[in-house]
C-alpha cells in the first residue's frame, strides 16, 4: 500500500469505477473522503440512479481513479454525460486492473484508491459506501483536479449563438439533448454543438416562440422538463421513477421548463 496516495485526496473530481462479473463501468463523483485513519477507511457517495451506484451494492468493491489538472472537457463528457445501462463506457478506453479486478484509469489521474465496502447508508436519492483501503498509488505528481478549478479552467463557456440571418425565424430556440447548450435562430441541418460536438439530430425545439392564442404547456399537457446534468428534455409529465436515458441520474435533477 503507497500511503501517499491518501495525500491526494481533495474536494475534486473522481471517476468511480465497479465491476460486476465479467462487466465494468465507471461515473464522475465529486464526495470522497477519508473517513478514518485507523482503519483506513473512505466514504463515497453515489445516486441511486447511476448503474456504478448498483453495480457496488452487488459487488462491495470499487476503485476510485483522482483527476489531475492535465483531463480535459473529454474526459467528463465520457463518464458523466452517459449511462453504463446503455454503452460500454471502458470500450476503447485505456484502464489498468487493479489488486481488486476493477479497472482503474489510468491517464490524466494523480493516483487511484481501492474500497471494499464494509457499510452502506441509505440517503434517500444517493447511497454512501463507507470502504476499506485495500490498495493505493500514487499515478503522477500532477495536482488533483478541484471542483473550483474543473469550472473556471476546463468546464466550456456557454458560447454566443451566431447571429441569425434576416429570413430566419429569430424566436426559434434549441437545446443540445446532450449537454444542455441552447442555439438561437433557426437551426442548421449541418450544425455542430460546440460543446460537445453532436450534430443538429441531438437538438430539440424549445417552443418558447408560441403564438399567443397557443396555451400554455401545463394546460395542453406538453410538458418540457431537463435534465440538469446533461441537458436531456422529456416531453409530458414527468413520472416520480424516471430516470434519464443519458446521464442515469433521477426525477429529482430534473427541472421543469
Amino acid at each position: 500500500m503507497d500511503m501517499t496516495a491518501m495525500n491526494k485526496i481533495s474536494y475534486g473530481l473522481y471517476v468511480l469505477t465497479a465491476r460486476c462479473g465479467s462487466f465494468s463501468n465507471g461515473c464522475i463523483i465529486n464526495t470522497l473522503a477519508q473517513v478514518t485513519s485507523s482503519p483506513n477507511r473512505v466514504s463515497v457517495t453515489v445516486n441511486k440512479s447511476n448503474y456504478t451506484c448498483f453495480m457496488i451494492a452487488q459487488s462491495g468493491r470499487f476503485n476510485v481513479s483522482m483527476i489531475d489538472t492535465t483531463a480535459g472537457f473529454e474526459m467528463f463528457t465520457h463518464f458523466g454525460f452517459s449511462s453504463g445501462r446503455w454503452e460500454d463506457k471502458l470500450y476503447g478506453t485505456e484502464f489498468k486492473y487493479a489488486e481488486n479486478g476493477v479497472p482503474y484509469i489510468p491517464y490524466n489521474t494523480c493516483a487511484y484508491l481501492s474500497g471494499e465496502v464494509v457499510q452502506q447508508i441509505d440517503l434517500g436519492t444517493h447511497i454512501m459506501f463507507i470502504a476499506d483501503v485495500t490498495a493505493g498509488e500514487v499515478l503522477s505528481d500532477n495536482a488533483p483536479m478541484t471542483y473550483a478549478y474543473y469550472h473556471a479552467n476546463v468546464k466550456p463557456k456557454p458560447a454566443a449563438a451566431p447571429a441569425a440571418d434576416k429570413n430566419e425565424v429569430s424566436g426559434e430556440r434549441w437545446i443540445c439533448n446532450i449537454c444542455g447548450y441552447i442555439y438561437e435562430g433557426h437551426l442548421p441541418d449541418d450544425f455542430i454543438c460546440p460543446l460537445c460536438k453532436h450534430g443538429a439530430a441531438d437538438f430539440s425545439r424549445l417552443d418558447d416562440a408560441a403564438p399567443k392564442e397557443e396555451k400554455p404547456a401545463e394546460e395542453s399537457g406538453e410538458e418540457k422538463w431537463v435534465c440538469s446534468v446533461c441537458g436531456y428534455v422529456y416531453e409530458g409529465a414527468l413520472p416520480e421513477d424516471f430516470v434519464c436515458p443519458i446521464c442515469g441520474v433521477g426525477a429529482d435533477e430534473f427541472t421543469k421548463l
